[in-house]
């Protein structure tokens, strides 16, 4: 072996050799994976962002064109279209007074409404009746349109001018509708093509072009200045068009000789296609500056690189760990997350806005909670949560033993209330017992909305006495506080049941409610506006009680 040879395989050059190799390669197959992968979701970016301008454009040309049939829908359901095209087809002869009051009539819908370059009036079989304009040509409508109308009863179709085989005009047409609801004839409109421009404008995005093409791939719009577009009837692309992925996004050279990518669509109304195209330089200028940028950092700051990636690393991958786990944690049901904030860039104000997102799903989920719980009407308890709160009371009562009672109230003469000054008054009332409540009530009570006018009130540690002196105040603060309503002072009272949980006599929360209603029951039968308990007693039984 050559001394050369010798001492390039020395043991220092074959560890430098293999710590080259070793770095080299990985980065470079790094970089090409990279740059392949950013290639990609550029290339889903750019598809995104035609997709949302071609669906952007084609919901603005239909959005268009329904304003142009509801238009015409107004004029073609008025009674002197109608009448005299009625008295037209209905006599064997030439009608001119009918014929002409037709045009008369679609002048002057042509002078309200300039957009409208021309109007006519076909009958069933086709034939031209009226027009606003007298001249000769065709509408493109044809013979056939009744079985042509589509599902929404409207007709379109595409006429050239006399010097041009493109489409340079739109021939709309609706049914006129006789007075026996039948198809009698069409009210057709012709309308430039050209208006539909500002729809493509105002849906193309900066660096692209909208195109409206036709049947044989014409250019027919452009949402460009005309002299920045070929003209009509040019070919839209070479033939050489090279597919960029599975989405239809195609690489050419356009009619202007600019290398683009085009994506397009089919319009829903005429066998015609929308096409966007964006420039191919500006679409993929970040990717080429990736592979650029990335050759001359490998060859000029290969070590230096790989610790800078490192620390970039860190600095990307601890944050978004934490994201990670706090999205985890709410997936799992936890909304008590709040990640702390250390970055200033992207990666903070996501997290910020990942804090925003869970201090809404909290709020939501308590207002949620809120709603499920509560009558909307009277902002208290729903049934199914006034009857889930009496259970979990009833369990309280079994394991401690501390009794409670519980009041069944019930507004007198609901329905003439309703009947009388309407619902409004009736859930007016429904509102202010709610309040009666709330102000009467402990802040451990409980009330709810039972159903219709009934109301269940869970007073915790309170005997029967208790009860009726609570019942009592609902009931005198009711009877002395009238609603106003619509101007009128409407003076209305309650009956309660009372109920009190007796070791022995109530056995669950349903006995509870049921020993409730029966006294309420008692209290109507008494003559209402009163309380009532299981002994048969009221309010005022139980103060004779009390007096020496």
């Amino acid at each position: 072996m050559s001394p050369q040879r010798e001492r390039f395989f020395t043991i220092r050059r074959k560890i430098l050799v293999v710590a080259i190799v070793a770095t080299l390669l990985p980065s470079l197959l790094l970089g090409w994976i990279s740059y392949y992968q950013t290639y990609a979701l550029v290339c889903a970016k750019a598809t995104q962002e035609m997709e949302a301008v071609l669906e952007r454009a084609s919901r603005g040309m239909d959005a268009w064109m329904q304003a142009k049939f509801d238009g015409l829908r107004v004029y073609s359901s008025s009674l002197m279209l109608v009448d005299n095209l009625t008295r037209h087809l209905h006599q064997t002869a030439d009608s001119p007074p009918a014929t002409q009051q037709l045009g008369e009539f679609l002048r002057l819908v042509q002078d309200q409404v300039p957009d409208y370059q021309r109007l006519l009036v076909l009958d069933r079989s086709g034939d031209l009746v009226a027009q606003s304009l007298q001249v000769e040509r065709e509408t493109g409508i044809g013979k056939d349109w009744v079985d042509r109308l589509d599902q929404r009863r409207t007709l379109v179709a595409a006429r050239s001018a006399a010097d041009d085989a493109s489409p340079r005009y739109l021939s709309l047409g609706v049914p006129i509708i006789s007075t026996d609801a039948e198809e009698m004839g069409l009210l057709v409109a012709e309308l430039p093509m050209a208006q539909m421009k500002q729809v493509l404008e105002l849906s193309a995005e900066r660096e692209s072009e909208l195109l409206l093409l036709g049947n044989h791939s014409e250019i027919l719009l452009s949402s460009h200045d005309p002299g920045q577009t070929l003209a009509h009837g040019g070919t839209i692309r070479d033939g050489s068009a090279e597919p960029l992925n599975a989405q239809g996004v195609l690489r050419y050279v356009n009619h202007n000789g600019v290398n683009v990518v085009g994506l397009s669509v089919p319009w829903s109304r005429l066998p015609w296609q929308l096409l966007v195209e964006k420039p191919y330089a500006s679409v993929f200028a970040e990717v080429d500056r990736l592979r650029n940028g990335a050759l001359l950092l490998l060859a000029m700051f290969l070590a230096g690189f790989g610790l800078l990636a490192y620390l970039l690393s860190q600095s990307i991958l601890a944050p978004l760990s934490r994201l990670g786990e706090a999205a985890a944690a709410v997936a799992e049901g936890n909304l008590d997350i709040q990640l702390r904030i250390d970055n200033r860039d992207e990666l903070g104000f996501t997290m910020t806005i990942f804090n925003d997102m869970v201090q809404r799903l909290r709020t939501g989920r308590e207002r949620l909670e809120k709603i499920s719980i509560t009558d909307s009407l009277t902002g208290l308890y729903n049934r199914k949560q006034i009857i889930d709160s009496l259970e979990l009371q009833f369990s309280r009562y079994r394991r401690s033993g501390v009794g409670f009672s519980l009041l069944m109230v019930d507004i007198d003469h609901f329905k003439r209330i309703n009947d009388r000054y309407g619902h409004l008054a009736g859930d007016a009332a429904l509102q202010q017992i709610g309040s009666i409540f709330k102000s009467v009530l402990r802040n451990i009570d409980i009330a709810g909305r039972y159903g219709g006018e009934e109301f269940l009130i869970i007073l915790e540690q309170t005997d029967e006495l208790q009860a009726l002196e609570t019942a009592e105040r609902i009931r005198s603060v009711t009877e002395t506080s009238p609603l106003s309503f619509a101007g009128e002072s409407i003076h209305y009272t309650v009956s309660a049941g009372v109920a009190a949980v007796v070791e022995g006599q109530v056995e669950s929360a349903t006995s509870l409610i049921q020993l409730a209603d029966r006294n309420l029951y008692l209290a109507k039968q008494r003559g209402r506006n009163q309380i009532a308990t299981g002994r048969g007693e009221t309010y005022k039984d139980n103060l004779l009680k009390l007096l020496p």
